[in-house]
């Protein structure tokens, strides 16, 4: 059994503003995500499955997925870390259908969600709102559909309540854990650490156990795939149109349509990216 495990830093325990997810401010980058991580392994250790698990991929996911160091890989001999940036499929970089099941640990809610902390959708900067096939999208609806498309289901998402509730009535099978309870975007109540930590770890037992009994659904959209963006701004939606195949519909809002998930995906992440360069022009 290979378990991918996709990590963010917003949806993390005692994090709730973006000074403490950049390197500005030492104290917090990589407490709290190599501490979760600890506690996630830790249960995969103590699941019924562990025997069976021969590899743990990290793919280090947040700002240029230089948050978790290289010394982390000695807390198992299993652990393989996708480190750096750019690269295809950013947060699902090393994915492939050799894998058992998905975990996102650290995820957020998606833009627009009432206390969400820190809430976005692949860019805090430039997007307004994002759907998939005319359905509101998060990270983890994103990333699970990629991971849906070779077959592998999501078993495990750790994140703040926000998160939680997004994702209840779509990811039935899933084991939900809430880290903290937003009070505003960048306020929250912190769940205890201990609490946590045994939530966590009897989590990834249970999700493992789903796995090998092949009990979570699959989560995947249909074909053709059509992939909407309204951005923060005009000048965003100026500069996305370099990218072939968009079709403009609005000053701020743009469509894309094609067959193939992963080249959603591949085109979603290049529109982002390409629209940042918009907020420098006019300066």
């Amino acid at each position: 059994m290979k378990i991918y495990i996709s990590t963010d830093m917003e949806g993390l325990p005692g994090i709730n503003s973006w000074h403490q997810v950049s390197d500005k401010d030492p104290r917090f980058l990589n407490r709290y995500l190599e501490e979760t991580l600890q506690w996630v392994v830790d249960g995969v250790k103590a699941s019924n499955q562990n025997s069976n698990v021969d590899q743990i991929l990290i793919c280090d996911s947040h700002a240029l997925g230089e948050n978790i160091s290289y010394d982390f890989t000695e807390y198992d001999d299993r652990i393989y870390l996708v480190r750096g940036g750019l690269r295809d499929y950013y947060m699902m970089a090393g994915l492939d259908n050799t894998f058992s099941t998905v975990f996102f640990v650290g995820y957020h809610a998606g833009v627009g969600a009432i206390h969400g902390i820190m809430d976005h959708t692949y860019s805090s900067a430039s997007v307004h709102t994002m759907k998939i096939n005319g359905m509101r999208m998060n990270e983890t609806l994103i990333n699970a559909a990629f991971a849906g498309e070779m077959g592998i289901p999501v078993s495990l998402v750790i994140g703040d309540h926000a998160l939680v509730e997004e994702l209840r009535d779509v990811l039935k099978d899933t084991v939900l854990i809430e880290t903290k309870k937003g009070l505003s975007r960048f306020a929250a109540i912190m769940k205890p650490k201990a609490l946590l930590r045994k939530e966590v770890i009897e989590g990834v037992k249970t999700a493992l156990d789903r796995t090998h009994d092949n009990s979570i659904k699959i989560y995947k959209f249909t074909p053709p795939y059509e992939l909407d963006i309204e951005f923060n701004s005009t000048e965003m939606a100026d500069q996305s149109m370099l990218m072939p195949g968009l079709k403009r519909i609005d000053g701020r809002h743009v469509k894309y349509t094609c067959e193939s998930y992963e080249t959603l995906l591949q085109t979603m992440l290049a529109v982002v990216y390409t629209a940042k360069i918009g907020t420098e022009i006019g300066k």
